[in-house]
Protein backbone atom coordinates (compact mmCIF):
# COMPACT_ATOMS: atom_id res chain seq x y z
CA UNK A 1 0.00 0.00 0.00
CA UNK A 2 3.03 2.24 0.78
CA UNK A 3 4.39 1.55 -2.54
CA UNK A 4 0.84 2.60 -4.20
CA UNK A 5 0.88 5.75 -2.83
CA UNK A 6 4.40 6.87 -3.50
CA UNK A 7 4.08 5.65 -7.10
CA UNK A 8 0.59 7.84 -6.94
CA UNK A 9 2.48 10.97 -5.87
CA UNK A 10 5.48 10.59 -8.32
CA UNK A 11 2.81 10.45 -11.08
CA UNK A 12 0.81 13.57 -9.68
CA UNK A 13 3.95 15.44 -9.22
CA UNK A 14 5.33 14.95 -13.40
CA UNK A 15 1.86 15.69 -14.55
CA UNK A 16 2.47 19.04 -12.44
CA UNK A 17 5.41 19.22 -13.99
CA UNK A 18 4.52 18.28 -17.88
CA UNK A 19 1.80 21.02 -17.36
CA UNK A 20 4.07 23.63 -15.86
CA UNK A 21 6.56 23.14 -19.17
CA UNK A 22 3.39 22.89 -21.89
CA UNK A 23 1.07 24.95 -20.71
CA UNK A 24 2.32 27.46 -17.93
CA UNK A 25 5.36 28.92 -19.70
CA UNK A 26 4.21 28.38 -22.95
CA UNK A 27 1.28 30.85 -22.00
CA UNK A 28 3.62 32.94 -20.25
CA UNK A 29 6.10 33.34 -22.97
CA UNK A 30 2.95 34.48 -25.65
CA UNK A 31 1.73 36.68 -23.37
CA UNK A 32 5.25 38.28 -22.87
CA UNK A 33 5.69 38.12 -26.63
CA UNK A 34 1.87 39.94 -26.78
CA UNK A 35 2.70 43.07 -24.49
CA UNK A 36 6.19 43.42 -26.01
CA UNK A 37 4.13 43.77 -29.13
CA UNK A 38 1.69 46.26 -27.56
CA UNK A 39 4.47 48.15 -26.30
CA UNK A 40 5.75 48.92 -29.61
CA UNK A 41 4.90 52.17 -31.67
CA UNK A 42 4.64 49.93 -34.83
CA UNK A 43 4.17 46.09 -34.25
CA UNK A 44 6.41 44.59 -37.00
CA UNK A 45 9.73 42.75 -37.21
CA UNK A 46 12.71 44.57 -39.14
CA UNK A 47 13.18 41.46 -41.57
CA UNK A 48 9.75 41.67 -42.56
CA UNK A 49 10.46 45.33 -44.48
CA UNK A 50 11.16 45.36 -48.01
CA UNK A 51 11.34 48.60 -48.67
CA UNK A 52 10.84 51.92 -47.06
CA UNK A 53 10.73 55.39 -47.85
CA UNK A 54 11.34 58.71 -45.73
CA UNK A 55 9.56 62.16 -46.09
CA UNK A 56 11.20 64.82 -44.62
CA UNK A 57 13.50 68.60 -44.42
CA UNK A 58 15.07 67.41 -47.77
CA UNK A 59 13.91 64.85 -51.16
CA UNK A 60 12.12 61.93 -50.15
CA UNK A 61 14.65 59.19 -49.98
CA UNK A 62 13.23 55.47 -50.62
CA UNK A 63 14.62 52.04 -50.42
CA UNK A 64 14.41 48.47 -51.85
CA UNK A 65 15.82 45.32 -50.49
CA UNK A 66 17.71 43.28 -52.90
CA UNK A 67 18.09 39.75 -50.87
CA UNK A 68 18.67 39.43 -46.91
CA UNK A 69 21.77 41.86 -46.50
CA UNK A 70 21.62 44.03 -49.63
CA UNK A 71 19.64 47.49 -50.08
CA UNK A 72 19.07 49.46 -53.00
CA UNK A 73 18.45 53.09 -53.26
CA UNK A 74 15.43 54.09 -55.54
CA UNK A 75 14.69 57.53 -54.69
CA UNK A 76 15.81 59.64 -55.59
CA UNK A 77 18.47 58.01 -57.90
CA UNK A 78 19.29 54.54 -58.34
CA UNK A 79 22.44 53.43 -56.66
CA UNK A 80 23.44 50.47 -53.92
CA UNK A 81 22.31 51.23 -50.54
CA UNK A 82 24.57 51.32 -47.28
CA UNK A 83 23.23 48.19 -45.76
CA UNK A 84 24.35 48.56 -42.37
CA UNK A 85 22.89 52.30 -42.11
CA UNK A 86 19.42 51.17 -43.62
CA UNK A 87 18.98 47.86 -41.27
CA UNK A 88 20.50 49.83 -38.43
CA UNK A 89 17.42 53.00 -39.45
CA UNK A 90 14.79 50.09 -39.39
CA UNK A 91 15.78 48.30 -36.10
CA UNK A 92 15.79 51.77 -34.38
CA UNK A 93 12.52 51.56 -35.28
CA UNK A 94 11.36 48.50 -34.46
CA UNK A 95 12.68 49.15 -31.12
CA UNK A 96 10.73 52.28 -30.22
CA UNK A 97 8.43 52.06 -27.52
CA UNK A 98 5.54 54.04 -26.39
CA UNK A 99 5.34 55.75 -22.92
CA UNK A 100 2.10 56.65 -23.29
CA UNK A 101 -1.02 57.09 -25.54
CA UNK A 102 -1.56 61.03 -25.65
CA UNK A 103 -4.80 61.03 -26.75
CA UNK A 104 -6.89 58.01 -28.34
CA UNK A 105 -9.46 60.18 -30.41
CA UNK A 106 -7.72 63.60 -30.99
CA UNK A 107 -9.67 66.74 -32.37
CA UNK A 108 -6.74 69.20 -33.59
CA UNK A 109 -3.17 67.46 -34.69
CA UNK A 110 -1.48 70.34 -35.23
CA UNK A 111 -0.78 70.89 -31.38
CA UNK A 112 1.51 67.80 -31.65
CA UNK A 113 2.68 68.62 -35.04
CA UNK A 114 1.11 65.68 -36.70
CA UNK A 115 -1.55 67.90 -39.15
CA UNK A 116 1.87 68.41 -40.64
CA UNK A 117 4.41 66.16 -39.78
CA UNK A 118 8.10 67.01 -39.76
CA UNK A 119 8.97 63.38 -41.02
CA UNK A 120 6.63 60.48 -42.87
CA UNK A 121 8.69 56.74 -42.73
CA UNK A 122 6.40 54.63 -44.74
CA UNK A 123 7.01 50.80 -44.52
CA UNK A 124 6.18 47.89 -46.74
CA UNK A 125 5.93 44.61 -45.38
CA UNK A 126 6.32 40.63 -47.08
CA UNK A 127 2.90 39.92 -46.11
CA UNK A 128 2.04 42.70 -48.67
CA UNK A 129 0.41 44.91 -45.62
CA UNK A 130 1.57 48.79 -45.48
CA UNK A 131 3.06 50.85 -42.33
CA UNK A 132 3.22 54.69 -42.49
CA UNK A 133 4.42 55.94 -39.24
CA UNK A 134 4.41 60.12 -38.21
CA UNK A 135 6.68 61.86 -36.41
CA UNK A 136 5.46 65.23 -34.75
CA UNK A 137 6.94 67.77 -32.52
CA UNK A 138 9.24 67.22 -29.32
CA UNK A 139 7.06 67.25 -25.85
CA UNK A 140 7.27 70.44 -23.49
CA UNK A 141 9.53 68.53 -21.34
CA UNK A 142 11.66 67.10 -23.56
CA UNK A 143 13.00 64.01 -24.40
CA UNK A 144 10.29 62.77 -25.98
CA UNK A 145 8.42 63.34 -29.56
CA UNK A 146 4.87 62.53 -30.53
CA UNK A 147 3.93 59.80 -32.81
CA UNK A 148 0.98 58.58 -34.60
CA UNK A 149 0.33 55.39 -37.06
CA UNK A 150 -1.71 56.53 -40.36
CA UNK A 151 -5.32 55.24 -40.15
CA UNK A 152 -5.17 54.64 -36.47
CA UNK A 153 -6.54 57.65 -34.45
CA UNK A 154 -4.65 57.65 -31.48
CA UNK A 155 -1.11 60.07 -30.45
CA UNK A 156 1.65 58.22 -28.87
CA UNK A 157 4.83 59.25 -27.10
CA UNK A 158 8.12 58.05 -26.88
CA UNK A 159 11.41 58.87 -25.92
CA UNK A 160 13.48 59.66 -28.99
CA UNK A 161 14.69 62.44 -30.60
CA UNK A 162 14.47 64.67 -34.40
CA UNK A 163 18.00 64.03 -34.99
CA UNK A 164 17.53 60.28 -35.45
CA UNK A 165 15.35 60.62 -38.56
CA UNK A 166 17.11 63.37 -39.94
CA UNK A 167 18.69 61.11 -42.57
CA UNK A 168 20.14 62.32 -45.80
CA UNK A 169 20.65 60.30 -49.29
CA UNK A 170 24.15 60.18 -48.23
CA UNK A 171 23.55 58.31 -44.93
CA UNK A 172 21.82 55.10 -47.00
CA UNK A 173 23.87 55.49 -49.91
CA UNK A 174 26.70 53.08 -49.72
CA UNK A 175 29.78 54.63 -49.09
CA UNK A 176 32.65 52.32 -50.28
CA UNK A 177 35.43 53.29 -52.04
CA UNK A 178 36.75 50.13 -54.00
CA UNK A 179 35.35 46.69 -53.92
CA UNK A 180 37.13 44.38 -53.56
CA UNK A 181 38.92 41.00 -51.58
CA UNK A 182 42.73 41.70 -49.94
CA UNK A 183 43.40 38.50 -50.23
CA UNK A 184 42.75 38.21 -54.36
CA UNK A 185 44.76 40.80 -55.63
CA UNK A 186 47.65 39.93 -57.02
CA UNK A 187 49.14 43.30 -58.98
CA UNK A 188 48.97 46.97 -57.53
CA UNK A 189 50.15 50.07 -59.58
CA UNK A 190 50.07 53.02 -58.88
CA UNK A 191 50.36 55.68 -61.64
CA UNK A 192 52.05 59.26 -60.22
CA UNK A 193 54.53 61.49 -62.00
CA UNK A 194 56.23 61.74 -58.23
CA UNK A 195 56.30 58.26 -56.54
CA UNK A 196 55.33 55.84 -59.36
CA UNK A 197 54.92 51.82 -57.37
CA UNK A 198 54.41 48.10 -58.99
CA UNK A 199 53.62 45.08 -56.69
CA UNK A 200 53.04 41.82 -57.89
CA UNK A 201 52.58 38.94 -55.79
CA UNK A 202 53.67 35.26 -56.75
CA UNK A 203 51.93 32.68 -54.07
CA UNK A 204 52.29 34.72 -51.01
CA UNK A 205 55.34 36.56 -52.22
CA UNK A 206 55.40 39.99 -53.01
CA UNK A 207 57.82 41.76 -55.24
CA UNK A 208 58.29 45.43 -55.97
CA UNK A 209 59.11 46.22 -59.60
CA UNK A 210 59.72 49.06 -61.89
CA UNK A 211 62.65 51.16 -60.62
CA UNK A 212 62.87 49.00 -57.49
CA UNK A 213 64.03 45.01 -57.50
CA UNK A 214 63.14 43.97 -54.38
CA UNK A 215 61.04 42.59 -51.65
CA UNK A 216 57.59 43.57 -50.62
CA UNK A 217 56.47 43.78 -47.13
CA UNK A 218 53.81 41.10 -46.92
CA UNK A 219 52.02 42.89 -43.50
CA UNK A 220 52.70 46.83 -45.02
CA UNK A 221 51.22 45.99 -48.47
CA UNK A 222 48.25 44.07 -46.71
CA UNK A 223 47.62 47.08 -44.62
CA UNK A 224 47.94 49.45 -47.62
CA UNK A 225 45.49 47.24 -48.89
CA UNK A 226 43.24 47.84 -46.21
CA UNK A 227 43.34 51.51 -46.27
CA UNK A 228 42.34 51.75 -49.72
CA UNK A 229 39.24 48.79 -49.09
CA UNK A 230 38.17 50.59 -45.68
CA UNK A 231 38.20 54.12 -47.13
CA UNK A 232 34.75 55.50 -47.84
CA UNK A 233 33.38 58.12 -50.10
CA UNK A 234 33.35 61.62 -48.31
CA UNK A 235 30.74 63.48 -50.85
CA UNK A 236 29.08 62.39 -53.72
CA UNK A 237 29.80 65.61 -56.23
CA UNK A 238 27.99 64.52 -59.52
CA UNK A 239 26.42 62.21 -60.98
CA UNK A 240 26.92 62.93 -64.36
CA UNK A 241 29.44 66.39 -64.90
CA UNK A 242 29.67 67.49 -68.46
CA UNK A 243 33.30 67.66 -68.23
CA UNK A 244 36.08 66.44 -66.00
CA UNK A 245 38.35 69.08 -66.40
CA UNK A 246 37.17 71.24 -63.30
CA UNK A 247 37.81 67.94 -61.24
CA UNK A 248 41.09 67.38 -62.79
CA UNK A 249 40.38 64.43 -63.67
CA UNK A 250 41.26 64.36 -67.31
CA UNK A 251 44.48 64.21 -66.46
CA UNK A 252 44.59 62.68 -62.73
CA UNK A 253 47.07 63.34 -60.46
CA UNK A 254 47.38 59.79 -59.54
CA UNK A 255 45.73 56.78 -60.66
CA UNK A 256 45.55 53.48 -58.59
CA UNK A 257 44.97 49.80 -60.18
CA UNK A 258 44.21 46.82 -58.48
CA UNK A 259 44.15 43.59 -60.63
CA UNK A 260 42.49 40.07 -59.61
CA UNK A 261 40.03 38.54 -61.80
CA UNK A 262 39.03 42.28 -62.50
CA UNK A 263 40.40 45.16 -62.55
CA UNK A 264 39.45 48.09 -60.09
CA UNK A 265 40.92 51.63 -60.81
CA UNK A 266 40.99 54.99 -59.02
CA UNK A 267 41.40 58.24 -60.14
CA UNK A 268 42.16 61.57 -57.88
CA UNK A 269 42.12 64.87 -59.75
CA UNK A 270 42.92 68.16 -57.91
CA UNK A 271 41.93 69.04 -54.07
CA UNK A 272 39.48 70.91 -52.58
CA UNK A 273 40.91 72.77 -49.92
CA UNK A 274 40.33 71.33 -46.29
CA UNK A 275 37.94 68.84 -48.28
CA UNK A 276 39.80 66.55 -50.19
CA UNK A 277 40.54 65.18 -53.47
CA UNK A 278 38.15 64.95 -56.26
CA UNK A 279 37.99 61.25 -57.46
CA UNK A 280 36.65 58.82 -60.31
CA UNK A 281 35.90 54.56 -59.56
CA UNK A 282 36.35 52.37 -62.46
CA UNK A 283 33.96 53.75 -65.29
CA UNK A 284 31.50 55.33 -63.12
CA UNK A 285 30.55 58.59 -64.44
CA UNK A 286 29.92 60.27 -61.06
CA UNK A 287 32.40 62.54 -59.05
CA UNK A 288 33.07 61.76 -55.70
CA UNK A 289 35.59 63.39 -52.88
CA UNK A 290 37.97 61.47 -50.75
CA UNK A 291 40.09 62.33 -48.02
CA UNK A 292 43.44 63.77 -48.47
CA UNK A 293 44.30 60.79 -45.76
CA UNK A 294 43.77 58.50 -49.26
CA UNK A 295 45.97 60.14 -51.11
CA UNK A 296 48.65 60.71 -48.59
CA UNK A 297 48.15 56.73 -48.72
CA UNK A 298 48.86 56.49 -52.08
CA UNK A 299 51.62 58.69 -52.35
CA UNK A 300 54.01 56.59 -50.40
CA UNK A 301 57.12 55.82 -51.50
CA UNK A 302 58.80 52.35 -52.17
CA UNK A 303 61.32 52.51 -49.51
CA UNK A 304 57.86 52.38 -46.90
CA UNK A 305 56.99 48.95 -48.21
CA UNK A 306 60.18 47.05 -48.92
CA UNK A 307 61.05 43.81 -46.57
CA UNK A 308 62.70 44.26 -43.45
CA UNK A 309 63.60 40.57 -43.03
CA UNK A 310 67.08 40.41 -44.13
CA UNK A 311 66.93 37.02 -45.73
CA UNK A 312 63.63 34.25 -45.94
CA UNK A 313 65.47 30.93 -45.67
CA UNK A 314 64.83 27.25 -43.91
CA UNK A 315 68.04 26.41 -41.89
CA UNK A 316 67.87 22.94 -43.14
CA UNK A 317 68.45 24.20 -46.43
CA UNK A 318 71.78 26.25 -45.59
CA UNK A 319 74.56 24.19 -47.25
CA UNK A 320 77.53 26.81 -46.86
CA UNK A 321 78.39 30.00 -45.11
CA UNK A 322 81.31 32.46 -45.58
CA UNK A 323 82.33 34.88 -43.27
CA UNK A 324 84.53 37.76 -44.30
CA UNK A 325 86.49 40.74 -42.25
CA UNK A 326 89.46 42.57 -42.07
CA UNK A 327 90.98 40.06 -40.01
CA UNK A 328 89.76 37.02 -41.39
CA UNK A 329 87.92 34.65 -43.43
CA UNK A 330 86.10 31.53 -42.76
CA UNK A 331 84.46 29.02 -44.56
CA UNK A 332 82.23 26.56 -43.08
CA UNK A 333 80.48 23.78 -44.93
CA UNK A 334 77.54 21.18 -44.02
CA UNK A 335 78.36 17.32 -44.77
CA UNK A 336 76.14 14.21 -45.84
CA UNK A 337 75.72 13.65 -41.81
CA UNK A 338 74.38 17.22 -41.56
CA UNK A 339 77.93 18.49 -39.36
CA UNK A 340 79.56 21.25 -39.98
CA UNK A 341 83.04 21.65 -40.85
CA UNK A 342 85.16 24.27 -40.80
CA UNK A 343 87.67 24.53 -44.13
CA UNK A 344 89.46 27.65 -43.81
CA UNK A 345 91.42 29.02 -42.08
CA UNK A 346 91.97 25.77 -40.42
CA UNK A 347 90.02 22.38 -41.10
CA UNK A 348 88.15 21.77 -38.00
CA UNK A 349 84.70 20.84 -36.30
CA UNK A 350 82.17 23.64 -36.34
CA UNK A 351 80.63 23.79 -33.04
CA UNK A 352 76.90 22.54 -33.82
CA UNK A 353 74.96 24.81 -31.78
CA UNK A 354 76.87 28.44 -33.05
CA UNK A 355 76.20 27.64 -36.02
CA UNK A 356 72.50 26.05 -35.44
CA UNK A 357 72.54 29.88 -33.14
CA UNK A 358 74.05 31.81 -36.03
CA UNK A 359 71.64 30.74 -38.51
CA UNK A 360 68.64 31.39 -36.11
CA UNK A 361 70.06 34.88 -35.53
CA UNK A 362 70.18 35.31 -39.21
CA UNK A 363 66.63 34.40 -39.98
CA UNK A 364 65.41 37.02 -37.32
CA UNK A 365 67.75 39.58 -38.27
CA UNK A 366 65.85 42.71 -39.36
CA UNK A 367 66.73 46.06 -41.26
CA UNK A 368 66.63 48.85 -39.24
CA UNK A 369 65.57 51.19 -42.37
CA UNK A 370 65.83 51.26 -46.14
CA UNK A 371 68.69 54.92 -46.61
CA UNK A 372 68.74 54.46 -50.58
CA UNK A 373 66.49 53.42 -53.28
CA UNK A 374 69.08 53.17 -55.80
CA UNK A 375 73.35 53.77 -54.89
CA UNK A 376 74.99 55.85 -57.77
CA UNK A 377 78.27 56.48 -55.64
CA UNK A 378 78.76 53.45 -52.92
CA UNK A 379 81.62 54.65 -52.25
CA UNK A 380 79.98 57.36 -49.51
CA UNK A 381 78.38 54.31 -47.71
CA UNK A 382 82.03 52.37 -48.02
CA UNK A 383 80.35 49.80 -50.23
CA UNK A 384 82.77 49.90 -52.96
CA UNK A 385 85.20 48.31 -50.38
CA UNK A 386 82.92 45.70 -48.40
CA UNK A 387 84.67 45.87 -44.34
CA UNK A 388 82.68 42.26 -43.89
CA UNK A 389 80.79 40.18 -45.83
CA UNK A 390 78.43 37.15 -45.32
CA UNK A 391 77.90 34.77 -48.07
CA UNK A 392 75.36 31.71 -47.38
CA UNK A 393 74.91 29.16 -50.58
CA UNK A 394 71.31 26.94 -50.37
CA UNK A 395 71.58 23.48 -51.53
CA UNK A 396 69.74 24.13 -54.71
CA UNK A 397 73.00 26.14 -55.48
CA UNK A 398 71.55 29.72 -54.85
CA UNK A 399 73.77 32.15 -53.08
CA UNK A 400 73.37 35.35 -51.34
CA UNK A 401 75.32 38.07 -50.00
CA UNK A 402 74.89 40.57 -47.19
CA UNK A 403 78.03 43.44 -47.80
CA UNK A 404 78.79 46.28 -44.67
CA UNK A 405 80.25 49.28 -45.51
CA UNK A 406 80.77 52.59 -42.98
CA UNK A 407 79.07 52.85 -39.88
CA UNK A 408 76.31 55.47 -39.20
CA UNK A 409 77.35 59.56 -37.85
CA UNK A 410 76.68 58.24 -34.17
CA UNK A 411 77.95 54.44 -34.80
CA UNK A 412 74.89 52.55 -33.88
CA UNK A 413 74.38 51.05 -37.83
CA UNK A 414 76.78 50.28 -40.08
CA UNK A 415 75.56 50.66 -44.48
CA UNK A 416 74.70 47.62 -45.54
CA UNK A 417 73.87 46.07 -49.17
CA UNK A 418 72.70 42.61 -50.29
CA UNK A 419 73.45 40.46 -53.31
CA UNK A 420 71.25 41.43 -56.70
CA UNK A 421 70.08 44.61 -55.00
CA UNK A 422 70.31 48.17 -55.46
CA UNK A 423 68.75 49.12 -52.12
CA UNK A 424 71.70 50.40 -49.60
CA UNK A 425 70.08 49.91 -45.84
CA UNK A 426 71.11 49.65 -42.74
CA UNK A 427 71.45 47.50 -39.81
CA UNK A 428 72.15 47.70 -35.82
CA UNK A 429 75.23 46.93 -34.28
CA UNK A 430 73.62 44.23 -32.15
CA UNK A 431 72.31 42.66 -35.58
CA UNK A 432 76.16 42.25 -37.00
CA UNK A 433 77.68 40.66 -33.79
CA UNK A 434 75.74 38.25 -33.75
CA UNK A 435 75.98 36.99 -37.12
CA UNK A 436 79.35 37.94 -37.55
CA UNK A 437 81.02 35.05 -34.96
CA UNK A 438 85.04 34.37 -35.11
CA UNK A 439 86.94 31.38 -35.28
CA UNK A 440 87.14 30.57 -31.95
CA UNK A 441 83.12 31.11 -31.60
CA UNK A 442 82.64 28.80 -34.49
CA UNK A 443 85.18 25.75 -33.96
CA UNK A 444 84.11 22.92 -32.13
CA UNK A 445 86.08 23.41 -28.68
CA UNK A 446 85.69 20.10 -27.19
CA UNK A 447 89.07 18.52 -26.15
CA UNK A 448 87.92 15.21 -26.20
CA UNK A 449 85.72 12.59 -28.47
CA UNK A 450 84.23 9.60 -27.36
CA UNK A 451 80.99 7.96 -26.38
CA UNK A 452 80.22 8.02 -22.41
CA UNK A 453 78.54 4.83 -23.06
CA UNK A 454 81.36 3.57 -24.21
CA UNK A 455 83.72 4.41 -21.25
CA UNK A 456 84.12 1.17 -19.10
CA UNK A 457 87.29 2.04 -17.40
CA UNK A 458 89.51 5.26 -16.44
CA UNK A 459 93.27 5.27 -15.48
CA UNK A 460 94.42 8.23 -13.61
CA UNK A 461 98.11 9.20 -13.15
CA UNK A 462 99.41 11.53 -10.57
CA UNK A 463 103.03 12.28 -9.86
CA UNK A 464 102.93 9.80 -7.32
CA UNK A 465 99.56 7.73 -7.49
CA UNK A 466 97.65 5.17 -10.00
CA UNK A 467 94.26 5.36 -9.15
CA UNK A 468 92.01 3.39 -11.67
CA UNK A 469 87.98 2.71 -11.80
CA UNK A 470 86.07 0.10 -13.33
CA UNK A 471 82.55 -0.14 -14.41
CA UNK A 472 80.12 -3.17 -13.95
CA UNK A 473 76.77 -2.48 -15.18
CA UNK A 474 75.59 1.04 -13.67
CA UNK A 475 77.98 0.91 -11.08
CA UNK A 476 81.92 2.54 -10.31
CA UNK A 477 84.40 0.86 -8.20
CA UNK A 478 87.81 1.93 -7.58
CA UNK A 479 89.78 -1.06 -8.15
CA UNK A 480 93.21 0.28 -7.47
CA UNK A 481 95.00 1.69 -5.00
CA UNK A 482 92.67 0.03 -3.29
CA UNK A 483 89.18 -1.58 -4.03
CA UNK A 484 86.09 0.31 -2.97
CA UNK A 485 83.04 1.93 -4.05
CA UNK A 486 82.69 5.39 -5.55
CA UNK A 487 78.89 5.20 -5.93
CA UNK A 488 78.25 8.06 -9.20
CA UNK A 489 81.58 9.80 -9.09
CA UNK A 490 82.72 7.62 -12.17
CA UNK A 491 79.67 8.76 -14.68
CA UNK A 492 80.21 12.41 -13.25
CA UNK A 493 84.13 12.37 -14.16
CA UNK A 494 83.37 10.78 -17.72
CA UNK A 495 80.27 13.56 -17.79
CA UNK A 496 82.92 16.24 -16.98
CA UNK A 497 85.77 14.84 -19.66
CA UNK A 498 83.08 15.04 -22.23
CA UNK A 499 81.64 18.54 -22.06
CA UNK A 500 85.51 19.68 -21.55
CA UNK A 501 86.55 23.02 -23.86
CA UNK A 502 89.61 24.81 -24.24
CA UNK A 503 89.81 28.42 -23.97
CA UNK A 504 92.40 28.65 -26.97
CA UNK A 505 94.93 26.16 -29.04
CA UNK A 506 98.44 26.95 -28.55
CA UNK A 507 100.70 27.63 -31.66
CA UNK A 508 103.47 26.55 -32.28
CA UNK A 509 103.80 23.48 -29.58
CA UNK A 510 105.65 24.13 -26.24
CA UNK A 511 108.84 22.17 -25.18
CA UNK A 512 107.39 19.66 -22.52
CA UNK A 513 109.67 21.87 -20.49
CA UNK A 514 108.00 24.85 -20.68
CA UNK A 515 104.64 23.78 -21.08
CA UNK A 516 105.11 21.06 -17.95
CA UNK A 517 104.03 18.35 -20.00
CA UNK A 518 107.37 16.29 -19.21
CA UNK A 519 106.23 15.97 -15.60
CA UNK A 520 102.39 16.23 -16.01
CA UNK A 521 100.39 16.77 -12.65
CA UNK A 522 97.98 14.09 -13.89
CA UNK A 523 97.54 12.24 -17.04
CA UNK A 524 93.57 11.21 -17.71
CA UNK A 525 93.01 8.05 -19.45
CA UNK A 526 89.66 6.74 -20.85
CA UNK A 527 89.53 2.97 -21.93
CA UNK A 528 86.93 0.85 -23.93
CA UNK A 529 87.34 -2.62 -23.35
CA UNK A 530 90.98 -2.51 -22.33
CA UNK A 531 91.12 -0.01 -25.79
CA UNK A 532 92.00 3.75 -25.24
CA UNK A 533 89.59 5.73 -26.21
CA UNK A 534 90.65 9.06 -25.53
CA UNK A 535 93.49 10.44 -23.19
CA UNK A 536 94.08 14.31 -21.52
CA UNK A 537 97.88 15.07 -19.98
CA UNK A 538 97.29 18.01 -17.60
CA UNK A 539 100.52 20.04 -17.57
CA UNK A 540 101.47 23.66 -16.57
CA UNK A 541 99.41 26.17 -14.54
CA UNK A 542 99.77 29.73 -15.86
CA UNK A 543 98.67 31.50 -12.42
CA UNK A 544 98.16 34.57 -13.89
CA UNK A 545 95.67 33.64 -16.50
CA UNK A 546 93.99 30.59 -14.49
CA UNK A 547 94.35 28.45 -17.10
CA UNK A 548 96.20 25.31 -17.64
CA UNK A 549 98.23 24.04 -19.99
CA UNK A 550 97.27 20.02 -21.67
CA UNK A 551 97.57 18.08 -24.27
CA UNK A 552 95.34 16.01 -26.37
CA UNK A 553 95.73 14.07 -29.97
CA UNK A 554 98.98 15.39 -29.73
CA UNK A 555 97.70 18.92 -29.80
CA UNK A 556 98.50 21.47 -26.72
CA UNK A 557 95.24 23.74 -25.44
CA UNK A 558 95.04 26.37 -22.95
CA UNK A 559 91.93 25.38 -20.55
CA UNK A 560 90.72 27.32 -17.55
CA UNK A 561 91.66 25.99 -14.23
CA UNK A 562 88.04 25.98 -12.85
CA UNK A 563 86.71 23.79 -15.38
CA UNK A 564 89.70 21.51 -14.70
CA UNK A 565 89.74 21.68 -10.48
CA UNK A 566 86.87 19.24 -10.49
CA UNK A 567 88.56 16.45 -11.25
CA UNK A 568 89.99 14.63 -8.36
CA UNK A 569 93.65 13.89 -7.84
CA UNK A 570 94.34 11.88 -5.22
CA UNK A 571 92.19 9.36 -3.47
CA UNK A 572 90.82 11.50 -0.28
CA UNK A 573 88.80 13.54 -3.54
CA UNK A 574 87.85 10.37 -5.02
CA UNK A 575 86.57 9.04 -1.79
CA UNK A 576 84.95 12.42 -0.85
CA UNK A 577 82.68 12.09 -4.17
Amino acid sequence: MRFKGTALMAAVFMSLVLYYFFVDVPAEQKEKKQQEQAEKLLPFQAGEVVEFSLTGKGEPISLRRKDLYKWELVLPLTATGDTTQADSFISEIENLKKTRVVEENPKDLSIYGLSSPLFKIHFKLRNKQEETLLIGDETPLGGSLYFMRKNHPEVMMATSSQSRFEKTVYDFRDKTLLNFSTGSIRRIQIISENNPLEFKRTDDTWKISGNVQALGDKDAIMNFLQSIQFSRVKHFVNENPESLEPYGLNSPTLKLVLGDDATHTLSLGTHKAGKGYYAKVNNSKNIVLVDTKLFETLSQKAVNFLDKTLLEFEEDDVLELTLKSEKEAIHVVRDKNNDWNIQTPIKCQADLSTINSLLFDLKEARINQFIKISMESPELFGLDSPRKSLAVKMKNSTAWTLQLGNHSADGEYVFSQRTGETTVFSLSKSVIEKLFRNLHDLRNKKLLKFESDDVNKIHIQTADEVFELEKSGPQWSLVKPKTSKVEHFGNDLVWTLKGLEFNSPVSPLLSPEVSGLNSPEFTITLFKNMQEVASLKIGKLFEQDQEYLVEANNLQYRVKEKYLDSIPSNLSKIRSK
